[in-house]
């Protein structure tokens, strides 16, 4: 059985990155989920890296924000393991950054199903085929 877990390693925090992510790199949506994505040359850098990013002019308490990016970040440690092992099976390693682009808080279980389809979409959008 896999862990279900969310290292820093797979952080996204290099600036240099995020900058090229965000000038260079292909979006998918699956509302109200974001994501911006990049294929990274082979590095040391783990299989994913990614990045959370809830508006602070969406949401302007603090509060508001860090329940969503826990509920984000909740979703992707518990559905990555098919999204990881199709880009490992492929030799791939990739950048994304996830947003969240709705103005009203979503349930948890809303947000799991819309970053499985998230996930999902970055794999057919990056022409492969999701391992399951």
């Amino acid at each position: 059985m896999k862990r279900n877990t969310f290292p820093l390693k797979e952080h996204l925090k290099s600036k240099s990155v995020i900058d090229n992510l965000y000038d260079k790199g292909t979006s998918v949506s699956a509302f109200p989920l974001r994501a911006v994505f990049l294929e990274q040359p082979d590095t040391q850098e783990p299989t994913a890296a990614i990045l959370i990013n809830v508006a602070k002019r969406r949401f302007r308490h603090a509060v508001d924000r860090n329940l969503l990016k826990r509920r984000i970040r909740e979703a992707y440690r518990t559905g990555k393991h098919d999204f990881v092992d199709t880009l490992r099976n492929n030799g791939k390693k990739m950048a994304v950054a996830i947003m969240y682009i709705d103005n009203k808080p979503s349930s948890t279980e809303y947000i799991k199903r819309k970053m499985e389809k998230l996930l999902n979409g970055i794999l057919s959008k990056a022409g492969m085929e999701c391992v399951k």
